[in-house]
């Protein structure tokens, strides 16, 4: 259990960089590690099971895959409030400063668009899916789709928090 604490504690500071206290990081940060070890506990254990014993378990694959949905779109969040995202800056670097503020700002105000059309478009398939379960498991599918509001209203609050900044400036 200290192994685990300690990776958790770990994933939150980086060598490179002061640790990022925002909110957003110290609570999806410890998740995705929990989540991302639980999936490689599953996995091995299948491993293990299929090969040694000849025999596999119905619902690690299952789980395997709603684990790892949920680590990509968390880890899309971390990586946003990181500045990780690939991005093209070649015209951007043309611009004065003022100026590369400004489309910043408005660069922004685009993925907070795309990001509440996300949500919108989720909607129905979260609501829709309610009364569907697994197959090997029977956890609703809902919980599931969930992870794309959680992930898109959080990178909605991040590019807020920038763009407040930004103005600051």
């Amino acid at each position: 259990m200290n192994a685990i604490i300690k990776f958790i504690k770990k994933s939150q500071s980086d060598t490179n960089e002061a640790p990022n206290k925002d909110f957003i990081s110290l609570v999806f940060r410890p998740v995705i590690a929990i989540l991302f070890l639980i999936m490689i506990l599953i996995t091995f254990t299948q491993v293990i099971f299929r090969y040694v014993f000849n025999s596999a378990f119905a619902w690690a694959g299952e789980l395997t895959i709603f684990l790892f949905i949920w680590v990509i779109f968390l880890g899309a969040v971390i990586a946003l409030s990181k500045g990780m995202h690939i991005g093209v800056d070649i015209f951007s670097n043309l611009l004065s400063e003022k100026k590369q503020k400004k489309l910043l700002i408005f660069t922004n105000i685009l993925i907070i668009t795309f990001c509440f059309l996300v949500i919108v478009g989720a909607a129905p398939l979260i609501i829709d899916n309610f009364t569907q379960r697994s197959p090997a498991l029977g956890i609703r599918i809902t919980y599931i789709y969930l992870s794309i509001p959680v992930s898109m209203l959080a990178m909605i609050w991040i590019i807020l928090k920038n763009n407040f900044k930004l103005m600051k400036k």
